[in-house]
């Protein structure tokens, strides 16, 4: 498979054809704390690789709707996301958790690979461990054209997994990494609150 990745600043994901999965965002960095959890776990782990193991259908798990919410820049729609859990509510620490983006943009996988490795740096992610984050996804994602569908779940704190157009990719078990892919949206210092809030489920909360 070619190599995909996504998220960048929004004058880079313009000029890269709305850099996909993670794209649309250009975030404050997540609170110290939550960066530095993260740090901690990837470098205590930081000889583990991906692990072939496969869930046979992202269907696997019944899971709930908990926010919906699209995606436009400018003029462009770029894409309509989705957010699922165990009972259609949002907490922290609660698995498994699903987040399914539909493009509406076709997105090569160099603009996505260098757009994400971007955001890490931007989000605070230690440099050190950059390389070994790219490592989980840099030879599982395939190119997205519109009207594809890239999910991710997280089963466990430390065992997610990407689908994409609803076929497993191999899981990643690497501790830190979903909390970290996920926190794009998810973190409450994201550069798009009212997008979060969507999501969540907790709009006019």
């Amino acid at each position: 498979m070619r190599k995909i990745t996504g998220l960048t600043s929004s004058s880079v994901f313009i000029n890269t054809a709305i850099a996909g999965l993670l794209s649309v965002f250009s975030l404050s960095a997540l609170a110290s704390t939550e960066t530095s959890d993260i740090s901690s776990d990837l470098k205590d782990a930081a000889s583990t690789a991906v692990d072939i193991e496969m869930i046979e259908t992202i269907d696997a798990v019944d899971l709930k709707m908990v926010g919906t919410a699209d995606m436009d820049l400018l003029w462009f729609s770029v894409y309509s996301a989705k957010l699922m859990s165990i009972d259609g509510q949002y907490q922290t620490k609660q698995f498994p958790l699903k987040l399914e983006i539909q493009y509406h943009r076709d997105i090569e996988a160099a603009d996505l690979i260098e757009a994400t490795v971007e955001q890490w740096q931007h989000i605070g992610i230690d440099e050190s461990l950059i390389p070994l984050l790219q490592a989980q996804i840099e030879d599982a994602w395939p190119d997205v054209k519109e009207g594809d569908k890239l999910s991710f779940m997280m089963h466990e704190q430390s065992k997610g997994q990407f689908f994409f157009n609803d076929e497993a990719l191999p899981m990643i078990f690497e501790p830190g990494f979903s909390e970290a892919f996920l926190g794009i949206w998810l973190s409450e210092n994201t550069s798009r609150p009212e997008l979060r809030q969507q999501l969540i489920g907790a709009t006019n909360d």
